[in-house]
């Protein structure tokens, strides 16, 4: 292992923070369970958030998992790895010959290397399935899905030292000041920059905005496509870029035209002379970039849509201090989706049906890749037991997916082999029949991808506890019992290189740097605009719309200083007879909460904030509006 660290490589004794996103870089400190920070491109002044400083938590956990389980007369008892790995393997060969190998799913891995998740989708593949994936990137689908097709990549568009640079920076649908502190600090709040933050609910990252537009739930495209009409009718956009970069932009203005942006600002309940200020801003500005969130998701892609025609309006796309930083939750959600662990894509955002990739990959791996996309977790979840009859989870926890918790525990007892490969002892686990304890990342070398598409080396500052072993190690022995060949790598670092043969977006990238996103990678090299939908539709029916707060971290990482109030607009609390402090009942159709209220002007008229934790019930039920009462009512 290389001994640096301000270009992304570790030392022995430094390696990159498994909780988030961000990508800071750490070592062990003096306090039981603490980590120092060490400077590195996500954090150059060397800090940590307070998640990151108690990092080393895990290592420590005493309720860790550290021999392999298996399933006898209905308990979990403990085995030797040999025997739990026999087991496993009998299991799923069970399942190829009875049912082929679009019977078995495999679900992971965004807290796994790089190397691990590759190794995970190749296992899938070269059994002869595309049903792999992982749950987090479903967090961020629509953003995703947008970029992709927009700008020929899932992820960011820039670095975070380009949000520093940027003239402006727009905040839709997150709290980078509480989820991605670190960055926040160091690329955004200490900038010369203006920012604007988007949200329903004032909170942390709008005590440092310069501008807050609270737009009503379910508006945002709206507003956007405001400040868009707003910038074309005043000659505000950049025509060469848009004639030299882009397609569509002719039906696209037309259909802005027909926007009425007075009446549909009102049906935004954004002041008008406030969306008119948003444009100004942009117009101004050298360099504007728009941090995302998963507050963006709620809409079916149409906010991200709106926001990415904004920028490409305004050339605010493929330059310096401008672009689209899509803010990712896990420490390894970028990297996971970028080595092919998704059921629709090979490693390298390859298309499937792309010959030159299928040969390219098929050469290395020296097996046939099956053509046809597989399932996403969802939709495999939801076929446990009839389509799918094996799964292996690595790092996941699907007996939390957003579904009924019996139904999930139904789907999950119907399959006749689950192996799940985990820290901690889950709600999934008691459902396996086989449970192999891992390490965290703290304890495994490999890189992992940071949210602005930086590869970064870990190293194994500290030891698996027990037998636990390595997702790559156990990966590697299930490989070699289930397919033979192309699963004897001595390290990750072979693996490493094996992917770079098969996927050119990682091919010259050495670790420290970020993959290249230069220009647009679609058919025609050009991002399309699409024509805007501009109906005015406004929902004021008596419901409060839903609006969660998101969680960020890992593994030894929970919330404890979490909101876990209900907050309502003094507004809202008043119409239902209700006073800060009160207990209150929040709920939809199959689902409610209790939890105390807390009555403040942050929160918009119409929006039932509740943190992630607390609204899980109410999210599983797939609640987009809730009703809230006096609790015993």
């Amino acid at each position: 292992m290389q001994d640096a660290h301000a270009d992304g490589t570790a030392s022995e004794t430094e390696t990159v923070c498994p909780l988030c996103a961000v990508g800071c870089h750490l070592a062990r400190g003096d306090g039981a369970g603490r980590a120092r920070g060490v400077p590195g491109p996500a954090n150059p002044n060397g800090r940590l958030c307070a998640k990151g400083a108690n990092a080393f938590e895990a290592v420590e956990d005493d309720d860790r998992l550290t021999q392999p389980l298996v399933r006898e007369d209905g308990d979990l008892v403990e085995t030797t790895w040999e025997s739990a790995l026999d087991r496993a393997t009998d299991g799923f060969e069970d399942v190829l010959d009875s049912h082929g190998p679009e019977a078995l799913a495999f679900l992971g891995a965004p807290h796994c290397s790089n190397e691990e998740n590759y190794l995970l989708q190749k296992l899938a593949r070269t059994l002869g399935t595309n049903t792999v994936d992982n749950r987090a990137r479903l967090c961020h689908d629509n953003a995703a899905d947008a970029l992709e097709a927009r700008f020929g990549h899932p992820a960011s568009t820039l670095g975070l030292p380009d949000l520093e640079a940027s003239d402006l920076v727009i905040v839709v649908g997150a709290n980078p000041a509480v989820q991605q502190p670190v960055a926040f600090n160091a690329f955004v709040r200490g900038s010369d920059g203006a920012l604007v933050h988007i949200d329903p609910r004032a909170n942390e990252t709008t005590r440092a905005a310069d501008d807050h537009l609270a737009p009503r739930p379910g508006t945002d495209a709206l507003l956007l496509q405001c400040v868009a009409a707003t910038l074309v009718a005043d000659g505000d956009y950049d025509a060469d870029f848009v004639a030299e970069r882009t397609t569509g932009f002719e039906a696209y203005r037309e259909s802005l035209a027909a926007l009425d942006v007075e009446r549909a600002a009102a049906a935004t309940d954004v002041p008008v002379a406030d969306v008119r200020r948003l444009a100004e801003r942009i117009a101004d500005a050298d360099g504007v970039a728009v941090i995302a969130g998963t507050g963006v998701e709620a809409d079916d892609g149409a906010t991200v849509e709106a926001l990415l025609d904004v920028l490409c309006l305004t050339g605010n796309v493929d330059r310096e201090g401008a672009g689209f930083a899509l803010f990712r939750g896990l420490n390894n959600e970028q990297g996971a989706t970028d080595v092919g662990c998704r059921p629709d894509r090979l490693p390298g955002h390859a298309s499937l049906a792309d010959p030159d990739a299928r040969e390219r990959v098929e050469a290395v791996w020296g097996v046939e890749v099956p053509t046809e996309p597989g399932l996403n977790e969802t939709e495999a979840l939801g076929v446990f037991g009839e389509e799918v009859h094996g799964a292996l989870v690595v790092g996941e926890n699907p007996a939390v997916a957003k579904r009924d918790a019996d139904w999930t525990a139904e789907r999950l007892d119907s399959l006749s082999t689950l192996v799940v490969v985990d820290v901690y002892e889950t709600e999934t686990t008691e459902h396996a029949d086989v449970v192999l304890p891992a390490a965290v990342g703290l304890e495994k070398s490999g890189t992992v991808t940071n949210l602005d598409r930086r590869v970064q080396a870990l190293a194994a500052v500290a030891d698996p506890p027990g037998n636990a072993r390595t997702d790559f190690e156990t990966l590697c022995a299930l490989g070699q019992r289930l397919v033979g060949d192309g699963f004897d790598y001595t390290d990750p670092s072979e693996a490493r290189a094996e992917l770079r043969r098969v996927s050119p977006l990682h091919a010259n990238v050495e670790v420290g740097e970020q993959w290249d996103y230069t220009g647009f990678d679609t058919p025609d090299g050009r991002a399309a605009f699409s024509p805007a939908d501009v109906d005015v539709e406004v929902d004021d029916g008596d419901a409060l719309a839903l609006v969660v707060g998101s969680r960020a971290g890992g593994f030894g990482a929970a919330d404890v200083s979490a909101d876990e109030n209900l907050h309502l607009n003094p507004a809202d609390a008043d119409a239902r007879g209700l006073s800060d402090g009160d207990a209150v009942r929040v709920s939809t159709d199959g689902a409610s909460v209790e939890t105390t209220l807390t009555v403040e002007d942050g929160v918009r008229e119409g929006v039932a904030y509740l943190h992630a934790d607390v609204a899980d019930p109410l999210v599983r039920a797939g609640a987009a509006t809730v009703d809230v009462e006096a609790a015993g009512e």
